[in-house]
């Protein structure tokens, strides 16, 4: 076909010259102008360019076969050219929306992580004590009964706890994203400092001592605020509503973490609600005529049945201990 097309010289395809097409043709012409005698071999190369000058001729028109040939393969040719043009527009088309599924899969997986927050609770149950590290680096100590919580965007938008309890923190320092403790009625806010939160529900006041930097605790509710310092603590009680600072010695407030109980005049509601947390009981409290009485003691290994004996050396009570169970009641 590219021989009658004119693509290539007839004489550079050897197996065109020596096919039986060629051959048939050249007998043609032989057939047709020449005598030969037997034995004879014709010249093809001379007859091919007698056919060659009659069919691809500059000065006459194309045999009516070698237009049929020329217009089928132009049609073919413009046919592939558009599907080559289509199948690589739609390729094109295909591999965009590929990309941008791609894309819009990511965003909609992360944003759906964002929404979607998880809460991580970190509980230190009655009579134990747990010590965790936070995604910031932050060092937190919880005491007894105490509950942390935080979502799963911590450490990367924010850096904000929620507290049901004590614990001691050692907050690493980031000056551009705060480390905010939220309890019932107070908010505590730091960038980073070493510092005692105690907001147990069912006390009666919420205790903020610093034991180096600076902390500022805020009202959640109102308007009063306190910038505190190391060597103080910010009160917050509950029921008036106030919030004052004092001077006070920090060990008496974190020795707890050291395993070290210490009660600095402290009325007797307040011991037995330490009691409790500490040794994991419940303390049932019978008259009432000395709740008032202040107590200063220090509890390390002894067992609650010594440190019982050693309060009733100096308030007139006797106490029963039964499982986890106690009943302590005053002498008349």
């Amino acid at each position: 076909m590219k021989i009658i097309l004119g693509e290539i010289s007839p004489l550079e395809d050897k197996d065109f010259l020596e096919s039986d097409l060629t051959r048939s043709l050249f007998q043609q012409q032989w057939d047709a102008g020449y005598a030969a005698e037997t034995g004879y071999r014709p010249d093809y190369r001379k007859l091919f360019e007698k056919i060659r000058a009659k069919t691809h001729s500059e000065d006459s028109e194309k045999s009516i076969s070698t237009k049929f040939f020329i217009k089928e393969i132009d049609r073919l040719r413009e046919k592939n050219r558009l599907l080559s043009l289509r199948y690589r527009m739609w390729l094109g088309i295909a591999a965009s929306l590929i990309f941008l599924f791609c894309i819009a899969s990511f965003v909609f997986l992360n944003r759906t992580s964002l929404l979607q927050k998880t809460v991580t609770e970190s509980i230190a149950p009655n009579g134990q004590k747990s010590q965790l590290v936070l995604a910031d680096g932050t060092k937190v100590y919880l005491n007894s009964g105490t509950i942390l919580r935080y979502d799963n965007l911590f450490g990367k938008q924010n850096r904000e706890i929620e507290l049901a309890g004590e614990a001691y923190f050692e907050v690493a320092r980031n000056e551009k994203n705060p480390f905010i403790i939220v309890t019932s009625d107070v908010e505590v806010r730091v960038l980073g400092t070493k510092f005692n939160v105690m907001a147990y529900p069912d006390d009666p006041s919420i205790e903020t001592t610093v034991t180096e930097g600076t902390v500022s605790v805020k009202e959640r509710t109102g308007e009063q605020s306190l910038i505190i310092t190391a060597n103080q603590k910010a009160s917050y009680t509950k029921i008036k509503k106030t919030l004052v600072s004092s001077v006070v010695n920090p060990v008496t407030f974190t020795g707890w973490k050291e395993n070290i109980l210490y009660f600095d005049n402290e009325n007797f509601e307040n011991v037995i609600s330490k009691l409790e947390r500490w040794y994991n009981v419940s303390i049932h409290l019978e008259g009432k005529d000395s709740i008032d009485d202040r107590f200063t003691l220090t509890v390390k290994n002894e067992s609650l049945k010594e440190v019982l004996d050693l309060i009733s050396l100096t308030t007139p009570l006797r106490y029963k201990i039964q499982d986890d169970d106690v009943t302590i009641s005053y002498k008349k």
